[in-house]
């Protein structure tokens, strides 16, 4: 079989191959590849075809490694494909060919490493081989991950009844309470519910310390996804404020739960639970098999950073989906080796300070429970 790569500009082939392949992904959609080029990055759309049909695709994000001190008239760059490439089987020759072809792009682009994250999950039959594969095309483990390994998942395919038996008893309990309390869910409708759900997004930006992209972003993404009925943003109402938001993206047939946040005040209406169901519910509607409720702790002991956003997720049923090691392919050993120790070094202050922040907030707990 012969294989040809080329760049890819046809959204419906693109996306036709991903979401009829069990281990596509969102992030390897065309429309998060226009996303990438919203925020000003550079991409590019690699199609495997073989006899004029898509075996495999790999869309790759240019990036400036960040040098410490920067030399003029000197720049390298990191090639990433997250959750990419996609072929059928660890054995194809569409990932050979995908990879070879690379390498091109990498003495343009002046790279220093080609950074993949496949989707393929721990528990794939193949997995080993699939490690394997790489490894054979010369790729490395990276312990370190760009994307989140570890995401915490739910089969939607049971009845509505069903799902809701499998929640602990007091997250049942909790979307009952809200119910009672008057909390509605609806659609946002307009720009001023847009503007609700980013003021939310901020306000929970500000008390869990993460990052958030600028409003226009928010808006390109349902711009982007929206349109085909393939994302939906929801808010949480009580008498008439705006007190939890989601937005949602369907891809294949999973959906992902990409962005939530919630109000400081009026906590006790429980109205994240009414809210999560609900969007369990509109999942279904659209025909998907998973529900994605993104990163939890990679580790699963408690301290480590998310594990309260991890016990939350757990209480609606579910698994957990650990995703296979980064592989990198180095083509600049002593820029490489020595960015990836600073990278290390930087993870191992932020993990050491978050951890005592977490047993800390622990610990007040626990005294203020004895109390």
């Amino acid at each position: 079989m012969t294989i040809t790569i080329q760049e890819i500009t046809d959204k419906a082939q693109w996306n036709g191959f991903l979401t009829g392949q069990p281990r596509g992904h969102l992030l390897q959609s065309y429309q998060w590849g226009e996303l990438n080029k919203y925020l000003g990055g550079n991409i590019y759309r690699l199609g495997a075809l073989a006899n004029g049909h898509v075996v495999g695709v790999m869309m790759l994000t240019i990036s400036p490694v960040p040098i410490p001190i920067p030399v003029p008239g000197v720049r390298f760059n990191w090639l990433y494909c997250s959750r990419g490439p996609t072929v059928e089987h660890p054995d194809s020759p569409a990932l050979a060919a995908l990879i070879e072809s690379v390498q091109k792009i990498a003495r343009a682009e002046h790279a220093v490493v080609l950074r993949l994250e496949p989707n393929i999950a721990d528990d794939d039959p193949q997995i080993d081989r699939w490690i394997e594969a790489y490894h054979d095309l010369g790729f490395q483990t990276n312990p370190n991950a760009i994307h989140g390994r570890r995401s915490w998942v739910l089969d939607i395919r049971p009845g509505d009844e069903q799902l809701l038996a499998n929640f602990k008893m007091t997250w049942r309990q909790n979307v009952r309470i809200a119910e009672r309390k008057g909390v509605i869910i609806r659609e946002a409708e307009n720009d001023a519910d847009f503007d609700a759900y980013y003021e939310l997004l901020k306000i929970t930006s500000e008390r869990d310390a993460f990052f958030i992209h600028k409003k226009d972003y928010h808006q390109e993404i349902l711009r982007q996804f929206a349109g085909q009925g393939d994302a939906v943003l929801y808010l949480a109402e009580h008498e008439g404020e705006a007190i939890g938001a989601k937005m949602l993206i369907r891809y294949g047939d999973w959906c992902w739960d990409m962005f939530g946040a919630s109000s400081n005040s009026k906590r006790n209406l429980k109205p994240n639970y009414l809210l999560q169901y609900r969007c369990i519910q509109w999942a279904k509607t659209r025909g998907c098999s998973y529900f994605d409720f993104r990163t939890i702790p990679e580790l699963l002991e408690p301290g480590e950073e998310m594990w309260g956003v991890y016990e939350y997720k757990k209480g609606f049923g579910g698994f957990s989906r650990l995703n296979m090691p980064t592989q990198d392919y180095v083509y600049r050993p002593l820029i490489y080796n020595a960015w990836r120790k600073s990278v290390e070094i930087r993870r191992t202050r932020r993990h050491e300070e978050r951890k005592k922040v977490e047993l800390e907030r622990a610990a007040r707990g626990k005294a203020g429970h004895q109390g």
